[in-house]
This record gives structure tokens, C-alpha cells and sequence, in this order.
């Protein structure tokens, strides 16, 4: 693809993010009401995800025909011009009235991650990042943390109840042990997003689906962290695990029980 036409859809993918967090955040406020749902064991989904992901197919479909999506729930097919979009990553949070929640976006060109979108519309902000071009929220240049020593990380480690409870615990207890303060937020996502921001000095989780990871694991990258080559072995479609870093802690994390 041309620089032209990833900076097309980059600005796009801002403007989008935009309108569909405007959109989700009508039914967070039940402006629009909505029944939740229980795909399985808090595993939670909404009319306002439906929607918002609706609203992102089409939007992209008029503007970039020939590109394919790959949604979280209503799924799509992979193709070499890739978008892969999570509409609302949080939806437990969410459908409880909590404020920690964003709409992610990223953009795959022939395996390669290229645009990467995460809006968080509680707080008005806009984390975008282009390969080898920065990223970025809002106007404002982000880079991860400095910070070289678990005993002064603080560290997001995210699950969910498909993870071995037995292995999560594993890892949360090595972490504990060795200094670190410990948080899940309850949106992967967003979490990445605020590690390129080195609000978080890392991210890890044992499973991250593609529509979860991809745009954050960009804004790190182009923030200056370093992240485990993501997905594995399976495949896009299959995701992977995720462990995301400044530099300084990245050995010591990817050192941890998995």
C-alpha cells in the first residue's frame, strides 16, 4: 500500500473511533436502552455492541470497498487490507455503568500491523498510532514508561474466566513477590493503550483475541516498547499471548510463569 493510503485511513480510523464511541456512549448513558447478555461465564455482550460494530462495517465498507473486517461479533473473513475491531472492549464494565471502556480499531496490511485506534470516550481521548510514524493521543506524542524494575512497576495483568485460574494466580503471585503493584482494569484494550501513554509500566495476559490486541500492541510499539511477536501459533484468527512492556521490564516479565 502507498504512505497516501494508510494516511487515509489512519485519519479515518480517527474519525471513526470518534463517532462510534459517540454512538456507544449514548447507550452507556441509556439515552438508548439496552438488555445485556451472557455469551458465558461473565463473558458479557449488548445491543449497544451490535450497534456500534454495525455502524463501524458500514462506515468502513463505503469508504474502503475492497478492505475486509474481522469484528468481535459478527465476526468476517481475513483478507490482505485488514481491519480488525473490537466496538466496545470493556462491555462488563460497560453494562455496569463503569467508566473504563474504549472502541479499537487497527488496520493490517499483508500481516503487518499498520494503524492502530483506541478511543476512550469518558475521558475524551484519542490513542492512534501509523508504523514508524509515532503514536499519539490526540496531539500529544506518547512513550512508554522508563521504569527498569518490577519493584517499581506497576503492572495490568488482565483475565478472564477462559484463562487457567490456577496459571493466572501463578503469574499475580511472581508479580506480588517481586514488588510489583498489580491492577486489572477489565479492558485490555484501553490497557495497552494507557502503557504507550506509561501510565501502566506494562500489560500481560495469557489469551488476547486480535480485535483486543492489535491497536494497543501498536501504540506500544510505535511508543517505544517492546511486546512478545504476537499472534501465535495459530494464526490472526486464533490470537495469542500478550506481554507488553517498557524496554527495562520486558525480560523480567516474559521471565514469569505463562
Amino acid at each position: 500500500m502507498t504512505p497516501s493510503d494508510l494516511a487515509a485511513r489512519a485519519a479515518f480510523a480517527q474519525e471513526l473511533a470518534r463517532t462510534a464511541g459517540a454512538l456507544a456512549t449514548r447507550y452507556f448513558r441509556r439515552e438508548i436502552e439496552f438488555e445485556a447478555e451472557c455469551k458465558g461465564p461473565q463473558d458479557w455482550v449488548s445491543a449497544a455492541d451490535r450497534a456500534v460494530e454495525a455502524h463501524i462495517r458500514a462506515a468502513l465498507a463505503r469508504a474502503f470497498p475492497g478492505d475486509a473486517m474481522l469484528g468481535e461479533e459478527s465476526g468476517g473473513a481475513l483478507g490482505d487490507r485488514l481491519w480488525v475491531v473490537d466496538p466496545i472492549d470493556g462491555t462488563l464494565n460497560f453494562v455496569h455503568g463503569v467508566r473504563y471502556w474504549c472502541v479499537s480499531l487497527a488496520f493490517v496490511a499483508d500481516g503487518v500491523r499498520e494503524i492502530g485506534v483506541i478511543h476512550d470516550p469518558s475521558l475524551d481521548e484519542l490513542f492512534w498510532a501509523r508504523r514508524g510514524e509515532g503514536a499519539w493521543c490526540g496531539t500529544q506524542r506518547l512513550s512508554v514508561s522508563a521504569c527498569a524494575a518490577l519493584d517499581r512497576a506497576l503492572v495490568a495483568a488482565g483475565y478472564v474466566p477462559r484463562h487457567p485460574l490456577a496459571a493466572h494466580l501463578a503469574t499475580r503471585a511472581a508479580l506480588f513477590a517481586a514488588g510489583a503493584a498489580v491492577k486489572d482494569m477489565g479492558a485490555g484494550a484501553l490497557m495497552l493503550a494507557h502503557v504507550a501513554a506509561g501510565r501502566y509500566d506494562a500489560f500481560l495476559e495469557p489469551h488476547m483475541h486480535p480485535w483486543d490486541a492489535l491497536a494497543g500492541l501498536t501504540l506500544i510499539e510505535e511508543a517505544g516498547g517492546r511486546v512478545l511477536p504476537y499472534p501465535g501459533p495459530g494464526g490472526l484468527a486464533a490470537g495469542g499471548r500478550v506481554i507488553a512492556a517498557a524496554p527495562g521490564l520486558y525480560a523480567a516479565l516474559a521471565a514469569l510463569p505463562a
